[in-house]
C-alpha cells in the first residue's frame, strides 16, 4: 500500500459491505491468475450461474495454461459449446498458445503484456491484474458504470465522451490502494445485486448516504438509457445428414457458426421455398442434390441481435463420407452449439424412424 494515500471513504464503506464468498463463485479466492482469467473471459455477457459449471469443467480438462494450449481447438470449442460468442473460446485457446510461446507457460504480470493477449481488453486486464496481482487498476464494466452514474448523477452516455472520462476518473479516485482486487469485485457485486438497472435496493447500499440519484428520489433515471438495437428477423434452414445410423457433420458454412461442424445452414429469403434454398446451398458447396427424408418442427433461436426462425430438415447422405466431415452418434450432440442441438432435437423422431427402417 502507498502509505501516503489514505483509502477513499467510499471504498472503506464498500469493503466493509463486501463478502468475497457470498455468491458461491469458485474462482473467488483461488489466487490463480489462470483461473481468474478463465472466469473473466467466460463472464463476458454471460450469467454467473451459467459460467460456474463451465469454469469447473475447463479447470478439470485444462488445469493449466500449457494443457489448454496443447489441446486442439475443436476440443476446446466442444467444451465451450453452450456459452455462446464462440470467438471468446477461440481467443482463449490462442492466448494460451501465446503464453506458452512468449511467457514460458506463465501468466504475465505486466498489464501491457496481459492487454496484448488475444481477446483481452481494458476491462479484463484490470480485473485480472487487480485480483491476481494487486495492480492498482480500476475495473469499469456496465455494473460499475451504473453505480458511478447514479452516485454522481452523471448524464450522458456512459460509454462516450465526457461521461465516459468522468466515470474512469471516479473509478480511479475510489479505488482502494491496498485492496484493489477486492474493491473492484465489490463494485461489480454492488451493481449486480443492489444497484440494479430496475428497482435498485437503496436501503441495502453501503454508499447510499451520499448518492445523488437516491437523494433526487429517482435513481432509476440514471444512467441514460441505451438506444436499443433493432432485432433483425431471419429465416434459416438447418439440414442434418443421416448416414448408417450416424449423424454426419460438415464444416460450418455461414457467418452464424462458421468454425463449427454441424448441419448445413442455408439462408431462406423472400419467397424462396425450403427445397429450392437447399438445392442452391448444396450446389454452392458441391454436395450434390439433397435427398430429403422429412422436416422437423420449426423453432426460434436468438444470436446477438438476430432472431432466427429455423426449419430443421433431415437428409440422407449419399456416397462416401468426405474427409472434412465427422460422424457422431445422436447421444454425442451435447457438445454441439445450441443452434445445432435444437435442430437435432427437433429431428429425433424422424431420425429414429429412419434408423428403424434401415434395420429392417
Amino acid at each position: 500500500m502507498n502509505t501516503s494515500e489514505a483509502p477513499n471513504p467510499i471504498s472503506t464503506r464498500l469493503l466493509q459491505w463486501y463478502t468475497p464468498d457470498a455468491h458461491g463463485m469458485p474462482w473467488r479466492g483461488c489466487g490463480d491468475p489462470y483461473g481468474i482469467w478463465l472466469s473473466e473471459v467466460m463472464l463476458q455477457q454471460t450469467q454467473i450461474s451459467t459460467v460456474i459449471p463451465y469454469w469447473n469443467k475447463f479447470m478439470d480438462h485444462y488445469p493449466d495454461i500449457a494443457q489448454l494450449a496443447n489441446a486442439d481447438e475443436e476440443s476446446v470449442l466442444e467444451d465451450w459449446a453452450g456459452l455462446g460468442y464462440y470467438s471468446r473460446g477461440r481467443n482463449l485457446h490462442r492466448a494460451a498458445k501465446k503464453m506458452v510461446e512468449e511467457h514460458r507457460s506463465q501468466f504475465p504480470r505486466d498489464p501491457e503484456k496481459v492487454r496484448a493477449l488475444p481477446g483481452v481488453g481494458e476491462y479484463t486486464t484490470a480485473a485480472i491484474c487487480s485480483i491476481a496481482f494487486g495492480s492498482e487498476l480500476a475495473v469499469v464494466d456496465g455494473n460499475v458504470e451504473r453505480v458511478i452514474c447514479r452516485h454522481q448523477k452523471l448524464s450522458g452516455d456512459p460509454k462516450r465522451g465526457e461521461t465516459k472520462l468522468r466515470i474512469r476518473e471516479v473509478s480511479t479516485e475510489w479505488l482502494h490502494p491496498d485492496r484493489p482486487g477486492d474493491h473492484n469485485q465489490a463494485m461489480m457485486d454492488l451493481g449486480r445485486t443492489v444497484c440494479t438497472p430496475r428497482n435498485p435496493k437503496c436501503d441495502e447500499c453501503p454508499i447510499a448516504e451520499d448518492c445523488q440519484a437516491r437523494i433526487a428520489g429517482e435513481p432509476h433515471r440514471w444512467p441514460q438509457p441505451k438506444k436499443r438495437r433493432t432485432v433483425e428477423k431471419q429465416q434459416w434452414i438447418s439440414a442434418l445428414f443421416s448416414w448408417n445410423e450416424k449423424i454426419l457433420l460438415l464444416p460450418g458454412n455461414t457467418e452464424l457458426l462458421k468454425n463449427h461442424p454441424g448441419p448445413v445452414l442455408a439462408r431462406s429469403e423472400g419467397d424462396l421455398d425450403t427445397e429450392t434454398a437447399l438445392i442452391e446451398e448444396f450446389a454452392r458447396r458441391n454436395l450434390g442434390t439433397p435427398v430429403i427424408i422429412g422436416f422437423g418442427d420449426r423453432f426460434r433461436h436468438t444470436i446477438t441481435h438476430r432472431q432466427l426462425d429455423v426449419q430443421p430438415v433431415l437428409c440422407s447422405w449419399q456416397g462416401p463420407v468426405p474427409d472434412e466431415a465427422r460422424l457422431i452418434d445422436a447421444e454425442a450432440s451435447s457438445k454441439l452449439p445450441v443452434l445445432h442441438r435444437k435442430a437435432l432435437q427437433n429431428l429425433l423422431p424422424l431420425l429414429g424412424a429412419e434408423c428403424e427402417k434401415d434395420e429392417k
